[in-house]
């Protein structure tokens, strides 16, 4: 054991046989060979086995700066193949004064990063915007992590069957944003609705609860067929069981 310790450093020193040659970047341009090989330890440069062994820290290192999923494998002697997938947007979100790009699982991150131009957000963008109000539970804890893509505690199958109501509602293309605030001790979700100018328009009030949508939503549709019409001013607020009250918004 020690004769093969000996002939293997002796080869390293020589050859650098254990030496990281390279790593492949697939597809290329979304991340620099910058970020690629800054993240790369000398020692592991030096030994790709370590770096072999480490890769899954290695990947979450940079994802925690970049809207992507990374995939390593060994393409060779000492040398990988790093995929890089961009994250899709789920939705959108306005929280802390800033925009936000939200994926499936749960990952957020500014809608204002460069990198966002190789990120799909045609179906994100298609949505209504989510506000989330401060009064909520605070979504993310950037104090206590590093980087720019966070890990949300969002309800994300709860907002997921907003949407889904909005459009069985025929409504999606018609709320403006989707508000998740607070009232009298409870959650609440308010939509606002598009006006004739463009600006904000009808003013709904529903549960949190989105099983409870469908059937405020009908009576909501059978007496105001065209929510265009509605005053801005006016609330309908429909959280209330059994009732629905409609009166003008305190300012």
């Amino acid at each position: 054991m020690s004769l093969s310790g000996g002939m293997l450093a002796a080869a390293e020193a020589r050859y650098a046989v254990l030496r990281l040659y390279g790593i492949e970047i697939d597809p290329r341009g979304i991340l620099s060979e910058q970020v690629v090989w800054g993240t790369v330890k000398p020692s592991q440069e030096k030994v790709w086995i370590l770096f072999w062994l480490s890769k899954e820290e290695y990947c979450r290192n940079i994802e925690a700066y970049y809207p992507v999923n990374l995939r390593m494998e060994l393409s060779g002697w000492g040398k990988f193949r790093l995929e890089v997938l961009p994250l899709e947007a789920a939705f959108r979100m306005y929280w802390g004064g800033r925009f936000w790009y939200v994926s499936a699982d749960g990952r957020m991150w500014l809608s204002s990063l460069r990198e966002n131009s190789f990120t799909s957000s045609e179906k994100a963008d298609a949505l209504p915007m989510l506000s989330w109000s401060t009064d909520r539970e605070t979504p993310a804890d950037l104090s206590d992590e590093h980087g720019n893509v966070f890990h949300s505690s969002l309800p994300l199958q709860k907002i997921k069957l907003w949407h889904e109501n909005l459009k069985a509602l025929g409504w999606s293309e018609r709320v403006k944003f989707i508000q998740a605030g607070f009232r009298e001790g409870n959650n609440v979700v308010r939509l606002i609705f598009y006006g004739p100018d463009g600006g904000n328009g009808a003013n709904i009030m529903l549960p949190d609860d989105p099983g409870e949508w469908q059937t405020s939503g009908l009576a909501i549709k059978k007496i105001y067929p065209d929510l265009s019409k509605i005053s801005p001013d006016v609330l309908i607020d429909a959280t209330y069981k059994d009732k629905i009250l409609v009166k003008n918004k305190v300012q």
